[in-house]
């Protein structure tokens, strides 16, 4: 993602409001004329449609506009930016995808641009195997509870560092 644009730091992060992930269908599925529906899967892994909503000031708006027109050729291309899923925020590569690209609006004291869109991401991060069983077994309090004797058994309680010769 390095030769891609990126999102500028000066704009805002998508507002929680009107904030929503929609994963693409990754399977087929085929009606039957009798019996169960028969379903498959095509595809291990989808983009996901995200829809936001930024609130932006008049030279946000400008700033934003300019990176459409100059960065990401009117919201063509692919850009990194910063999105919130289960694993936190991060740098996901994402393109615009309505037509028009985004909807904006002036609020009604004419301080705010309200700016709506839909997001292609190619992959929103998923959690690792090990990482989604620890999820499965223990509750987040439970998971913050390891964290630091772990660290301090590993950080201060093993010996020093091993030379490898």
């Amino acid at each position: 993602m390095a030769d891609l644009p990126t999102w500028p730091a000066m704009l805002p992060d998508p507002r929680a409001s009107g904030y929503g992930i929609q994963p693409v269908t990754p399977y087929a599925r085929t009606d039957m004329d009798s019996g169960a529906a028969r379903q498959r899967r095509r595809f291990t892994r989808v983009p996901s449609h995200v829809s936001v909503t930024w609130r932006f000031t008049h030279a946000e708006h400008a700033l934003f506009e300019g990176f459409l027109a100059y960065e990401i050729n009117l919201g063509t291309d692919w850009f990194a930016v910063g999105l919130l899923n289960g694993m936190g925020v991060n740098q996901v590569q994402a393109r615009f995808m309505d037509d028009p690209p985004y909807k904006s609006a002036i609020s009604d004291s004419r301080a705010w641009f309200d700016v709506t869109a839909t997001l292609e991401v190619k992959a929103l991060p998923l959690p690792s195997r090990d990482e989604y069983e620890m999820l499965r077994t223990y509750t987040a309090a439970e998971i913050a509870a390891m964290g630091d004797p772990l660290h301090d058994f590993i950080h201060a309680k093993l010996p020093g560092p091993i030379r490898w010769n």
